[in-house]
């Protein structure tokens, strides 16, 4: 029988091995053995994971599994108890470094982002410095550890961790029409002085972000903006798309806005939920308003007035 656990400092030459058989770096771990884990089939070692804590934040590593028992999900497993781990230990965002498995990490909510939006920390480990090739691909997480949802208006500097959301929500095809994923970049452009640009955090992680833009180039529509609002994958269902719903409500108010509006999917019942609960207003619905992946979507119109009537 199987049994995944903490790895002890005597496993550590096992381990190492291990990885070594893996294709794996073994550099650093002997520095980060007390946040390790093993699988172990009886009493020889068959699997691994390790983090590198840095406060609120974290590497996943040392992902390995004997070649003979690829085929009983063990990885996952090991993924799944490292997260456990992480959310123990207070780590609010994970990081990796992946040079052949990018098609096996989004499963758990890993997203691909820049290495310029890693937190400075994990920057330093000796994976990103020298361990790994400089075209290993690197995945994002954020854990979403509990505690109080926080919001505050966002920054150029938050276009790392803005892509990195969105870049989910285009891939999971549920909430938009875009199908290419955005760089940081493209993010920065958004902040134009005059559109509201509000995140949601817990444990210092972005977790959710909400966003305004330009509604039509007539001055008559000056005070209407579009909207949008995005969660991460692991943080959906938390009320973090709520709490930046709200701040972004009261951001576009403050900014001179009237109205606040959008079209959402037909069939995005929890988006729509939400907004019907912060006093949208389904106005109708636009049928075949454009295609994703070659099938004809309709769009709900939905509206929120920021000022009363009269």
């Amino acid at each position: 029988m199987i049994t995944i656990e903490a790895a002890q400092p005597s496993d550590l030459p096992e381990l190492q091995a291990l990885l070594v058989r893996s294709d794996l770096p073994p550099d650093g771990l002997s520095e980060h053995i007390g946040a390790a884990l093993v699988a172990r089939d009886d009493a020889r070692i068959v699997g691994s994971a390790a983090l590198e804590l840095y406060g609120q934040a974290a590497l996943l590593r040392s992902l390995a599994v004997e070649p003979a028992l690829r085929r009983q999900r063990l990885g996952q497993q090991l993924v799944r108890a490292a997260l456990s781990l992480a959310r123990q230990r207070g780590v609010a965002e994970i990081y990796l470094l992946t040079t052949s498995a990018a098609e096996f990490f989004p499963r758990f909510g890993f997203a691909p982002i820049e290495r310029a939006g890693v937190a400075p920390a994990v920057r330093q480990s000796i994976e990103f410095v020298s361990a790994c090739p400089a075209s290993a691909q690197v995945l994002w997480l954020a854990v979403g550890p509990a505690g109080p949802t926080g919001t505050r208006p966002a920054t150029p500097g938050d276009a790392p961790a803005i892509a990195a959301i969105y870049n989910q929500g285009i891939a999971d095809r549920v909430a938009t029409f875009e199908t290419r994923p955005r760089t940081p970049d493209d993010i920065r452009a958004w902040f134009d002085g005059r559109h509201p640009i509000v995140l949601a955090e817990r444990g210092g992680a972005v977790i959710a972000f909400a966003a305004t833009s330009s509604y039509r180039a007539r001055e008559c529509y000056a005070g209407i903006a579009e909207f949008s609002v995005y969660v991460a994958r692991a943080a959906r269902g938390s009320g973090a798309g709520r709490a930046a719903m709200a701040a972004l409500i009261d951001a576009a108010a403050a900014a001179g806005f009237w109205k606040l509006l959008s079209r959402v999917f037909v069939e995005n019942s929890p988006s729509r939920a939400l907004l019907r609960s912060l006093g949208f207003r389904e106005v109708g619905v636009y049928e075949q308003h454009g295609q994703l992946d070659g099938a004809w979507r309709d769009v709900v119109i939905v509206e929120r007035l920021l000022t009363p009537k009269g």
